[in-house]
């Protein structure tokens, strides 16, 4: 060891603060440079969708654009879309939003999608919850883009 370290113990870094000193120089350089900012990939489709009850109990999934009829959920029935709906209406209500304006359906390039009430400004990143709840949406994005 120098005399320099036996003197002064304190002048030799840790590891830690080493690694603590290089983590905020590389995310510091990252910022100022850009390189980490990959942002929201490319959308490739938007669908508007509206949902309203139905008189017993089901929801009634409607392309907004075109008024078609997507799908019926079923009353009683638990699923992803109805979940996802009812969390979107009751931030609506929440806030006393009552406009009937549409939620939209965003699938973006690489299988992502989101849902999300401009109204509320609340958005879903869908792929969080599995492939097979993702599978849901994606079905009623293919019903409600065909021609």
């Amino acid at each position: 060891m120098s005399a320099l370290a036996v003197q002064h113990p304190r002048l030799i870094p840790s590891v830690a603060v080493v690694m603590l000193g290089g983590a905020l120089l590389a995310a510091t350089v990252a910022r100022l440079t850009g390189y980490a900012a990959q942002g929201t990939p490319p959308e490739l489709a938007q669908l508007p969708l509206n949902f309203a009850d139905l008189a017993d109990g089901g929801v009634a999934v409607r392309n907004a654009t075109t008024g078609a009829l997507l799908e019926t959920i079923p009353a009683r029935d638990d699923g992803f879309l109805r979940m996802t709906m009812r969390l979107l209406a009751g931030a609506r209500a929440r806030e006393n939003i009552t406009a009937p304006a549409p939620f939209v359906l965003t699938e973006f390039l690489g299988g992502r999608m989101q849902l999300a009430d401009p109204q509320t400004g609340l958005k879903i990143e869908l792929e969080a919850f599995g492939p097979s709840n993702i599978a849901e949406y994606a079905g009623l994005f293919a019903k409600g883009t065909q021609p």
